[in-house]
């Protein structure tokens, strides 16, 4: 992002603002090229953590060339063009989700700043902190702040790990999520530093807790009602919601690369803890699994929704909600048959069980779902051939920075070899 003054905004809303478009190449990135952000009037907010008397706001962009075409490369932008096939079926797609993340020290010691866990509200005295129950205060701070930001919160509280919390947003559109989540990250580091606290949403920050995730709740609506409702099935979800989920099932090697774009996001999957691990879906919250379909309660017609769960909050969710759509959609036109469900905890698999299972294992590790993802031309399909081409290429140089790192790990089990 960057700045203007008051005095530039009229003719930045009118002509839009040109900044060096190399930038969108990521690691990519070699000679300039000039690009232009025009500025989303609708999407204006004042930011709260930001003194109210010279205030200052934010303003969503979208990016096109110096002929007005819009960018290849811009994710807002693929996300509308997306969102645009699915007006055509007169569908509209919402996203709830659920955003994890850690409140620490600083990025050196890596210390938690307290000691809680799940729906903890007792707060044990950390003596190294200067405030009590700092954790619970800067998370009340941030859905204060996202509120008077137009963004409405559904619930919030401490999770699993030490110095772990989570915000659910209330459920919307896939547009207006993906805005809303880039600028709660915003928000929760910048509420978390005004007290020298780093809020992180590293996926898998430690080896013995837990990762952060965000769970994602989809649901299609058409012509206003939501498509995944069928008031008649026992399920309490409709054949259009089994093949969208089919279509995530088998489409998720695919796409991984996007909803899970970052090395340290497959030290989260590959963890046998509540982070999903395998292609199979439950309707309750069992170890391991990639779906769940909660069951409709019976005081709601539209309360059906699909649980996404292998999305960390690392990544960009304009692209990762195209690729849920595309996935989806690919399921519902060529009628993906939903498997059976796996009704008891992975845990208690036997080893047989946990052998087929085994072959359903999702991408281990990023090099891993480089070369699926070079693969799919669902993807290719979904996010353009240029941004294609820029993500894969961008993707391979950082897995090949990490293959040639050498870690403490190594370093502590071969060094007397």
């Amino acid at each position: 992002g960057f700045g203007i003054t008051i005095d530039e905004l009229e003719s930045v809303l009118i002509d839009g603002a040109s900044f060096d478009g190399s930038v969108m190449y990521g690691p990519q990135r070699s000679k300039e090229n000039e690009m232009i952000a025009i500025p989303d009037p609708s999407t204006f907010q004042i930011l709260p953590w930001r003194p109210q008397k010279l205030s200052v706001g934010r303003i969503m962009c979208n990016i096109v060339d110096g002929n007005g075409n819009p960018s290849n490369l811009d994710s807002r932008q693929i996300l509308k063009n997306t969102l645009k096939k699915l007006k055509e079926e007169k569908m509209d797609f919402y996203v709830g989700p659920e955003i994890e993340y850690f409140y620490l020290k600083d990025s050196k010691s890596m210390e938690t700043i307290d000691q809680e866990t799940y729906f903890d509200q007792t707060t044990h005295f950390n003596p190294s902190l200067d405030k009590q129950d700092l954790g619970s205060e800067l998370n009340r701070e941030t859905v204060i702040g996202l509120e008077k930001m137009g963004i409405p919160v559904q619930k919030f509280q401490h999770e699993v790990s030490p110095g772990q919390h989570e915000i659910g947003l209330r459920y919307s559109d896939a547009l207006t999520m993906a805005d809303s989540i880039v600028t709660f990250k915003i928000l929760a580091k910048e509420m978390a530093m005004k007290e020298n606290i780093l809020a992180s949403f590293m996926p898998k920050p430690f080896s013995n807790y837990e990762g952060n995730g965000m769970h994602s709740h989809l649901s299609l609506f058409k012509n206003g009602k939501n498509l995944f409702v069928d008031q008649k099935s026992d399920s309490g979800i409709s054949k259009e919601a089994k093949f969208f989920t089919a279509g995530l099932l088998k489409h998720v090697d695919e796409f991984m690369i996007i909803t899970n774009q970052w090395i340290n996001s497959y030290k989260r999957i590959a963890t046998q803890n509540e982070a999903p691990s395998y292609k199979c879906w439950s309707n309750e919250s069992t170890l391991g699994t990639l779906i769940r379909i909660p069951s409709r309660r019976k005081d709601s017609t539209d309360s059906s929704r699909i649980e996404f769960r292998v999305p960390d909050p690392a990544c960009n969710p304009y692209l990762s909600f195209a690729m849920m759509i595309s996935s989806g959609l690919e399921g519902i036109k060529n009628k993906y048959e939903l498997e059976p469900q796996i009704k008891s905890s992975i845990k208690n698999f036997s080893d047989k069980e946990m052998k087929d299972l085994d072959k359903k294992r999702l991408p281990f590790n990023l090099g891993e779902a480089i070369q699926i993802a070079e693969k799919s031309s669902l993807l290719k399909n979904t996010i353009g051939k240029d941004a294609f081409e820029v993500y894969i290429e961008g993707k391979k140089k950082e897995w090949q920075e990490y293959s040639e790192y050498i870690t403490d790990f190594e370093i502590g089990s071969s060094i007397n070899l």
